[in-house]
């Protein structure tokens, strides 16, 4: 029986200040299969951050039990989290968070530098991937030649580049005009269709539909968890195809 890519049962954050106590997550079941495209949705303070923290190994659980591919990985140290991090997880932030000074290329062949691939390999892989993402054209621009749009697809390809189970992308469009936000949902559509588990992190409920299924977060609980019947799709020129 194959397991589900992720698991949560009665999963619990909270965090202390001097003698507070603040509880983000309540008590959080959930389970996301390999190959699924979920969105994570809630507004500011909901505690969907905090859970995509904790399933990216960024951060760890309080209480409650976290299994991945079918391993408990709710007592891992930091060490041991940072090892799931970098083999496991692909991220995207709102931000893009590349380094300045390095090249399209350079910032994703970045994760790589830590694994066994020769340079000629490393040069390869991150090639490939920004040839995927349309920007064969921009691999020697560094970060402020590149518009926002492009930046964020410089991250995806980074987010791709050791072969991840899981991309998270939080935010990956609030940085971005419509027109570039729409062209980086429809690459992470197309890795979704490709076979790349996709979990999407957002408080607009027009990106969250680009998504296969849709969960809610309020308060730090679950409060609706559905498929998307009608999905938003665009073109590669970010255009609404429907």
């Amino acid at each position: 029986m194959e397991h589900p890519l992720i698991k949560t049962q009665n999963l619990k954050k909270q965090f202390e200040t001097g003698q507070v106590l603040t509880e983000i997550l309540h008590g959080v079941d959930l389970e996301i299969k390999k190959g699924e495209f979920v969105s994570i949705m809630g507004p500011s303070g909901s505690g969907k951050s905090t859970l995509m923290h904790i399933l990216g190994f960024l951060d760890k659980l309080t209480t409650g039990t976290y299994f991945f591919e079918g391993e408990d990985v709710s007592e891992l140290n930091d060490d041991e989290l940072a090892v799931m991090r970098s083999k496991k997880i692909g991220f995207v932030f709102q931000a893009f968070n590349l380094l300045n000074r390095a090249s399209a290329l350079e910032n994703v062949m970045l994760p790589l530098l830590y694994t066994k691939m020769s340079k000629k390999e490393r040069i390869e892989r991150a090639t490939d991937l920004l040839t995927q993402v349309g920007l064969a054209h921009r691999l020697e621009n560094s970060p402020s030649k590149l518009s926002g749009g492009e930046k964020q697809r410089v991250a995806i390809a980074r987010a791709l580049v050791n072969n991840p189970e899981v991309i998270f992308a939080d935010e990956p469009t609030g940085n971005l005009d419509s027109k570039s936000g729409l062209q980086v949902m429809k690459i992470l559509q197309d890795l979704n269709e490709l076979g790349n588990t996709i979990i999407l992190v957002t408080h607009e409920k027009y990106t969250a539909e680009h998504a296969k299924r849709i969960i809610k977060i309020k308060d730090g609980l679950i409060t609706d968890d559905y498929a998307v019947k009608d999905r938003q799709f665009a073109d590669s020129n970010g255009e609404l195809t429907k």
